[in-house]
């Protein structure tokens, strides 16, 4: 017993100095981006972007708390956040008008400040005649390295200006450090590459290091330039030393089409780029996918893939708004004790000027009218002027070149912004082939925005379809079977999976240790998609004590697996019964199940386990009310006719439970099956062709901002 005290007082040791440490932690990373004024030689537009501990501290009493219109604070209803280091992190982002050369103290919450200076030439350059511009340096995620493994970090940089980058040291005789400078042994840094080697060999603990990204002029021939920095802005990293790990090579590695370091991706006003970004890991589990990116950026949740991959999918709409004209988009992945490559992207808002002068743009329920003056478009080829679908035509004459097309066709896209609908059409040259041209070309985006006012006034009015419009008439049903049976029995005997199962135990028992899980639609609607809310397993009809199966459509731990098929009205889950808390020999199941249909054929209803955490950022679709199905009582023993509940003529690998189909809340259904079972697998499986798939949508909780 007396040992126990020691380490009891030691316990409390180190987790009062724990806290004390989060509470006075610095940021993870901070950066700062400028850009120079119009018609301003004295100040610049600053951009921070702090990656801080949590908990996520407020922007509104930490910046911007001078009350004037030169700082703005990017509030979002959910930071970005990550879990590795602990305690875990969020993104915060800011702009503030300051002078061409600044100190700028960060300080955020309950973490300790750090002071970073800019310093920016905005004079006239010789060789663009115009003043620079300075580079940019991306804002990534946390680092994480191995004690004993080497590691290179490289440091995302571009320059609107083409000019050389290089990374340096903070200086003290430069005025950049403010007492905090520091700088290891065990850190290497290639400046011209604005790479950060970790050379390995350091204690398990938390590092910081300050460096200054710098421009330099290219030389030209014939012109005379000095060929110092035109300016300096700082990146400050925390580098995280962890225990030593057996493989230094197993780390995580981005696969398929994951976009590649240094990305660029153009956007012009309402335009949504999205991507997929997948990783594989062969020594441990991928446990986040760790993200960096501009406000208003859409991040799925972690979703497994085939061969143990997981995927997320980011996507970013170009509203209006006051952010840099280049944004960063960085992510890494983190298992328990290893980390992959830091990769990042870069999105280039590209300017867009006024419309000409006596251009027209009318928008109304149905089409979109463009009137543009010839006048404004000298030496520019108006045969070739095309919408996103150049079937649609472009008619011209000598004074005007005009267009009508419907705002639901003629490759006219449909973007949420806030709670604004807009829909988004392109003119543009189509007969440019070569990216260097001596000939004019046009790129003008064309943009209907529609108001939430607006929707419910006379001049705007939306007629939402009833359910029977969109999807025909429609039930659901639910079927039980040995695996390598049933319908599919052809996929279910080897099936694939959404994520690796573990091995299953196999028992010598009177009950089956496995059950495949039909779940059915039968809508007449091609593109509909069947949507899993859940499933409760009971042993009682009433469900008076019921534990989940399925949740929202996600495989519950190790009790199910869903299986990948290609049919999109049918889901399949592979049940393990020996996981189930049910004890007797029968079970009782219910679902909750809702269709979907997007408007647009190439787009696919959002993942039920990939809930949208933006509402910025939306597929736009048309559900169905929620219903529930149930099925009648399931046989567990491994007999002969092993499922069948009711003396229905079955075969002994398949039958078909009971169904029962509520709506909730408003929609009438149309009648479900039978409530006794006489069709086989084979019987249904020649409706199997025309089934389709649903979603269920969720909203992940938003964070809370202390």
């Amino acid at each position: 017993m007396s040992r126990l005290v020691p380490w009891r007082m030691q316990a409390l040791i180190l987790s009062v100095l724990s806290v004390i440490a989060i509470c006075n932690a610095l940021p993870f990373t901070a950066i700062i981006n400028i850009e120079p004024l119009d018609n301003n030689d004295v100040k610049v537009r600053a951009h921070y972007g702090v990656i801080v501990p949590l908990p996520c501290p407020s922007l509104l009493h930490s910046v911007c708390n001078e009350g004037t219109s030169s700082c703005i604070a990017h509030i979002v209803p959910s930071p970005m956040q990550g879990k590795q280091p602990p305690p875990g992190w969020c993104v915060r982002q800011w702009q503030k008008i300051i002078p061409k050369q600044h100190s700028s103290n960060i300080h955020l919450g309950t973490s300790a400040g750090v002071v970073l200076s800019t310093r920016a030439d905005l004079s006239i350059r010789k060789d663009k005649r115009k003043v620079n511009r300075p580079p940019f340096s991306a804002l990534i995620p946390p680092i994480r390295v191995s004690a004993g493994c080497s590691r290179d970090i490289s440091l995302s940089t571009y320059d609107l200006d083409g000019d050389r980058v290089k990374c340096r040291y903070a200086q003290d005789k430069s005025g950049e450090c403010h007492g905090n400078c520091p700088q290891h042994a065990f850190l290497l840094l290639d400046e011209a590459s604005c790479t950060l080697r970790y050379t390995g060999g350091a204690s398990v603990g938390q590092y910081y290091v300050k460096l200054m990204v710098e421009d330099f002029p290219v030389p030209i021939p014939h012109v005379e330039m000095d060929q110092e920095a035109l300016s300096s802005n700082p990146v400050f990293l925390s580098i995280t030393v962890e225990a030593e790990v057996a493989d230094c090579a197993a780390l995580p590695v981005f696969v398929d089409k994951t976009p590649v370091e240094n990305t660029m991706f153009p956007v012009l006003p309402y335009e949504e780029v999205k991507f997929n970004v997948t990783v594989r890991s062969e020594a441990e589990t991928v446990l986040e996918m760790a993200v960096a990116g501009p406000p208003s950026l859409y991040i799925s949740q972690l979703k497994d893939e085939q061969n143990s991959d997981k995927s997320r999918a980011l996507s970013w709409v170009r509203d209006v708004n006051q952010l840099s004209r280049l944004l960063s988009i960085c992510f890494t992945a983190n298992t328990n004790s290893l980390q992959s490559e830091i990769r990042c992207i870069w999105l280039q808002q590209r300017p867009m000027n006024d419309l000409p002068a006596g251009t027209e743009l009318n928008c109304n329920n149905t089409n979109m009218t463009l009137v543009l003056p010839v006048s404004s478009m000298a030496d520019l080829p108006l045969d070739d002027l095309k919408l996103n679908d150049p079937s649609c035509p472009v008619f011209h004459n000598s004074t005007h070149v005009t267009a009508v097309f419907p705002l639901l066709g003629c490759g006219t896209k449909i973007v949420h912004a806030g709670s604004d609908l807009v829909y988004t059409n392109t003119l543009k040259s189509t007969g440019v082939t070569s990216l260097i041209t001596r000939r004019a070309t046009l790129t003008l985006p064309l943009a209907c925005r529609i108001k939430p006012q607006e929707a419910k006034g006379p001049q705007y009015k939306i007629v939402m379809p009833k359910e029977e419009k969109v999807f025909g008439k429609f039930t659901f049903w639910v079927e039980f079977h040995r695996p390598g049976k049933g319908p599919l029995g052809n996929l279910t005997r080897v099936p694939q999976f959404r994520r690796i199962p573990r091995q299953v135990r196999v028992v010598k028992a009177a009950r089956l240790e496995l059950l495949d899980m039909y779940v059915f639609s039968n809508s007449s609607m091609t593109r509909a998609q069947l949507m899993m809310g859940g499933c409760m397993e009971s042993e009682t009809e009433d469900f008076s004590s019921a534990s989940p199966l399925v949740d929202s459509g996600c495989s519950r731990g190790n009790r199910s697996l869903e299986m990948i098929v290609q049919t999109s009205l049918i889901k399949v889950y592979r049940l393990d019964l020996s996981k189930i808390p049910t004890v007797g020999n029968m079970m009782y199941v219910e679902c909750k199940v809702s269709l979907c249909v997007t408007m647009q054929a190439s787009e696919k209803c959002p993942e039920p386990c990939d809930p949208n955490p933006n509402a910025n950022v939306l597929v736009s679709n048309f559900m169905s009310s929620n219903y529930t199905v149930r099925s009648g009582p399931v046989f567990l023993l491994d007999t002969p006719d092993p499922v069948a509940a009711t003396p229905a003529t079955t075969t002994q690998a398949a039958t078909t439970a009971t169904v029962t189909t509520t709506p909730t809340p408003t929609p009438t259904p149309t009648q479900p099956p039978a409530n006794t079972t006489t069709d086989s697998a084979t019987d249904r499986s020649s409706s199997m062709a025309l089934l389709l798939t649903t979603v269920f949508l969720h909203t992940l909780c938003l964070c809370l901002i202390h």
